[in-house]
């Protein structure tokens, strides 16, 4: 598997509040993916994606040994509600009761499955026979206004609220994941992105970026072409090619 991974502060923000990691295995090929966008403003929102981020990738491989599916979910949940609890205390603690959250993706590979747990308005994408859709479902206000046929996906574009989270950790509640799987096939890319990437790029663009290869060479374009954009937010992006 190739992959290749960035991330960056953009053109408008003071502070990168993104977080990533990617856990490889005894063969060095990639296990798990990870990948936090963090809210709240100065140190709130860094340091809830870096606690985020730390604590999964210390679990993955556990995951990876999991003897089944449901307990592989177990433990994520586990971990997730730890997770919650530490960014509220630190808020409580640091920040005079300041709120801070991070949205969460995490990718588990085990032998040809993905496994997708996440929360928030990152996003994981599939490319596959040069075809891209996104694989998890957007927690976001505007998500569920177009999953309901309130309004159009072209008017959530525009929308007002289109930044609104509706799950996200550091929340007394809504901070479960969803969970999402893929069985891999030859040639397939997965992408791993915050909202910063495709707030500034369709999903046809995102694709004709990796398509133009090489691989290790995709992410460093994407966030090129993000900031040639304007860059209003931090954007961290992970590919993997299998």
């Amino acid at each position: 598997m190739k992959y290749s991974a960035l991330s960056d502060i953009g053109q408008k923000r003071e502070k990168n509040e993104d977080s990533w990691n990617i856990i490889l295995g005894a063969d060095g090929n990639p296990v798990g993916f990870v990948v936090a966008d963090g809210m709240g403003g100065y140190l709130a929102g860094e340091e809830a994606s870096r606690i985020a981020v730390k604590e999964i990738s210390s679990m993955v491989m556990a995951c990876v040994e999991a003897r089944d599916v449901p307990t592989m979910y177990e433990i994520i949940n586990h971990r997730i509600e730890s997770i919650n609890s530490q960014i509220m205390e630190y808020s409580n603690r640091n920040l005079g009761g300041l709120k801070s959250g991070t949205t969460l993706s995490i990718g588990i590979v085990k032998g040809k499955e993905l496994y997708i747990a996440h929360i928030g308005d990152g996003r994981v994408y599939l490319i596959r026979d040069s075809v891209i859709r996104p694989i998890t479902q957007d927690h976001t206000y505007v998500a569920e206004l177009v999953k309901g046929g309130i309004i159009s996906s072209n008017e959530a574009l525009n929308h007002p609220d289109k930044n609104k989270i509706t799950r996200a950790l550091g929340f007394k509640e809504n901070y479960l994941p969803d969970f999402y799987h893929e069985t891999i096939k030859e040639n397939d890319i997965f992408v791993f992105c915050t909202d910063g990437l495709y707030e500034h790029l369709s999903d046809d663009e995102i694709r004709e970026i990796i398509l133009k290869g090489p691989i290790e060479e995709a992410s460093s374009e994407l966030i090129k072409a993000v900031n040639q954009r304007g860059g209003n937010d931090n954007v961290t992006v992970i590919i993997a090619w299998v």
